[in-house]
């Protein structure tokens, strides 16, 4: 379990994007907004580990269907920038209508921005063969189980502090400092969507 505890909580802390989207809209919508935005990242990392985990060999033998879900995710993420750079930049009193949108939604993003990311899914992969090379007890029953649970509570262990510790701080902050954090979210995502598009091809 242990390692499953190390992986989660440097894939969420290292997730820089997800971080700042995040963060973006905790700022907007809450701090239970920032946390679900996390908890969505976890689901889909959790998803690709446990394929990993499982065999991959029918997946990877199908490398068509990767195709169809890389431009789904350049998609997504465009989608998410525009409403990033030309809504949630806004002040907060034009933003009073979105802010009362299905919180639930939050979860989505976060779990969609990687679902949709095959880089995201080749490095779970790559990191299953890892473990299994160099440590004996990812070969023994239960490993499974065992890493995921692992895994989940580094993820909380990291978006728990995030949401309700940091992004507390970060509320004392003046518009346009959010304003500013938006435009560099947004302006992250462009550059992951363009990645995808010039230099990942499956």
């Amino acid at each position: 379990m242990h390692l499953g505890i190390l992986a989660g909580f440097l894939a969420a802390s290292l997730g820089w994007q997800i971080n700042l989207l995040a963060i973006q809209r905790g700022l907007l919508r809450g701090r239970v907004a920032a946390l679900l935005v996390g908890a969505g990242a976890i689901v889909a990392d959790m998803i690709f580990l446990s394929l990993g985990l499982a065999g991959t060999t029918p997946i990877l033998e199908h490398p068509e269907w990767w195709g169809i879900i890389r431009w789904v995710g350049i998609t997504v993420i465009l989608i998410l920038a525009a409403r990033v750079l030309f809504i949630h930049s806004k002040p907060p009193t034009e933003l009073e209508t979105v802010q009362k949108r299905n919180p639930s939604k939050n979860f989505f993003v976060g779990f969609l921005v990687v679902i949709s990311n095959p880089v995201v899914f080749l490095m779970w992969i790559a990191t299953v063969g890892f473990l299994r090379a160099h440590f004996p007890e990812a070969r023994t029953p239960w490993f499974r189980e065992l890493f995921l649970s692992g895994f989940l509570i580094g993820g909380v262990l990291w978006f728990v502090p995030l949401a309700f510790i940091f992004l507390k701080k970060l509320t004392l902050w003046t518009e346009k400092n959010h304003s500013v954090l938006s435009r560099i979210s947004g302006g992250v995502l462009i550059a992951v969507a363009l990645f995808l598009i010039f230099f990942e091809k499956f």
